[in-house]
């Protein structure tokens, strides 16, 4: 698990280092600078005819900066560097590295109207040192033009830690930011840049270590993480050589309504294909044969039903053998808006304690009709932001903002809650967020959602907590989705074709090696 740190906390971390340990701070940024030589080295075959525009800020970005723009030099590059301060404001390892840059025969060139003429044209790479982590405002004056320039230049644009202009703990951009096409960013993965609009604007991300020892204390604070593959591996259900279904567990499927039996029957289909042992699916009497002839492998259930076709309270009754049987209830894709399904919805929760997996109409009946108070701790819930929105009773202006939300919702309900989004960010009871970097825009589909409540659902009957069964299953939802793109295309990928190629997600990771990790995303690059 990749821990996504704040820009305190990275603070904190360079502090430990230097402080705690003892770690002299021209030691990391020669650290830093290195990472950022070893992505141009990868990314060029020969570094002696390139021509790079370092454009340096007063702090110890620029600092970075006069360190790359050294090794560069002694590469054979032809190196310019751009100072964006005057030299008395630099201090400490910047000022020091900035001295080394004259013996080398490098000065440093002044932005003023004469060099911003000159623009970035003509060179093949821009380097971004100007801001790092400390960037909170919007960029103004000289700031916001260089930043503008870097932003037209057609070489290729690298950032040093953080694009400027990006805020590296919420990845709100207030102003004018540079759009990079790579971000090396030290030693963690900054939490803003793969948060929206931030992640936007990072690139290829590459976490370039620079030698600090681990601290424990400021890692586990950190509120949100990536999983990496080796993460999902480990916490895929085993199939052991004389296991029978009864050991993946029963999942019981509410959902549907009269003209929406594709929802009941997406979930149960993608359940199945996560290796649940048994799937009972129960929707209104008039659509049950259209559920029972999609599989053989789906049992069904008739419950009574409105005049509308709808699941109305007394179908509780029909139900309560069922429940019993089963250790997981997935409720809501496709049930209607009926206020008599609310009804019935309130005594399913109070009538039992098994593990809910909630979506869609069963999310907006909640919100509706003040259920959220009769649902066991150890729910899921899963949200796309309009159904957030609902159950949050108010509308938030951003990504960010409403991620807090959501975060603060768990918590105070003692729940899971997976914000569907791109990205997806799972929540538990605590606050913890796990963002999910699988999946594409072809997920933005009728039907995905139902696909995802199968998975989850599927994931938490054999034996997954209910946290772990979200973030798993929101990755293999989006890798799926990731493999089926590659034949289908974005446009024409439909709910279907995820699950279809949930059995390919599953291969990925059970067969994943170096090159795999490379492809998909591992500790050290992160594709947007």
């Amino acid at each position: 698990m990749i821990p996504l740190l704040t820009s305190d906390q990275m603070r904190a971390l360079d502090a430990y280092a230097i402080k705690d340990i003892g770690i002299p701070g021209m030691i990391l940024m020669e650290n830093a600078a290195r990472g950022v030589l070893d992505v141009i080295e990868e990314e060029f075959d020969d570094v002696e005819m390139l021509s790079v525009a370092v454009i340096c800020g007063p702090g110890n970005n620029g600092g970075d900066g006069f360190a790359l723009a050294r090794h560069l030099h002694l590469r054979g590059a032809d190196v310019d560097v751009f100072l964006l301060c005057e030299k008395k404001d630099l201090k400490g390892d910047a000022l020091t590295n900035f001295k080394l840059l004259e013996p080398l025969g490098i000065e440093p060139l002044a932005w003023n109207e004469e060099t911003a003429s000159m623009a970035l044209t003509d060179y093949d790479v821009v380097v971004d040192a100007l801001f790092g982590t400390g960037t909170v405002r919007a960029p103004e004056g000289v700031y916001e033009d260089v930043i503008e320039a870097i932003c037209d230049a057609p070489g290729l644009v690298i950032a040093v830690d953080v694009p400027s202009g990006v805020d590296a703990s919420t990845g709100h951009v207030p102003g004018m930011a540079v759009r990079a096409d790579i971000t090396v960013t030290f030693q963690c993965a900054k939490s803003g840049l793969l948060l929206p609009p931030g992640c936007d604007y990072t690139g290829d991300l590459i976490v370039s270590p620079i030698s600090i020892p681990e601290c424990e204390d400021i890692l586990a604070a950190a509120p949100l993480a990536l999983p990496e593959e080796d993460d999902i591996f480990d916490l895929l259900p085993s199939r052991p050589r004389d296991a029978h279904k009864g050991d993946f567990g029963n999942l019981l499927v509410i959902a549907g309504s009269r003209g929406m039996s594709g929802a009941a029957r997406l979930v149960a289909m993608a359940a199945l294909r996560t290796g649940v042992g048994l799937v009972k699916v129960a929707v209104p009497e008039s659509i049950r044969s259209e559920v029972a002839d999609y599989r053989p492998e789906i049992m069904t259930i008739g419950l009574p039903e409105s005049a509308n076709g709808t699941v109305i309270s007394s179908a509780i009754e029909t139900l309560q053998p069922y429940l019993e049987w089963a250790d997981v209830i997935a409720v809501g894709p496709g049930l209607g808006q009926d206020p008599d399904t609310a009804l019935f919805l309130g005594s399913l929760f109070a009538g039992t304690k098994k593990p809910f997996i909630i979506d869609a109409d069963g999310l907006n009946l909640i919100a509706a009709h003040g259920l959220l108070k009769l649902l066991p701790h150890d729910a899921v819930l899963t949200p796309h932001p309009g159904e957030f929105e609902r159950l949050a009773g108010k509308k938030f202006e951003d990504f960010y903002t409403r991620a807090v939300a959501a975060r603060d919702f768990a918590k105070t309900h003692g729940l899971t809650l997976v914000l569907k989004g791109a990205p997806t960010i799972c929540f538990d009871a605590h606050g913890f967020g796990i963002i999910n970097n699988t999946g594409n825009p072809g997920l933005a589909t009728a039907g995905s959602g139902d696909v995802l409540t199968g998975i989850i659902a599927s994931l938490r009957a054999q034996g997954l907590l209910p946290h772990a069964a979200a973030w798993v299953g929101a990755f293999l939802h989006g890798r799926a989705a990731d493999l089926a793109v590659e034949d289908l295309g974005e446009a024409s990928l439909v709910a279907g074709d995820v699950v279809a190629a949930l059995p390919a997600a599953f291969l990925s990771i059970e067969n994943r090696d170096d090159e795999e990790q490379g492809e998909h995303g591992s500790s050290s690059g992160y594709g947007h």
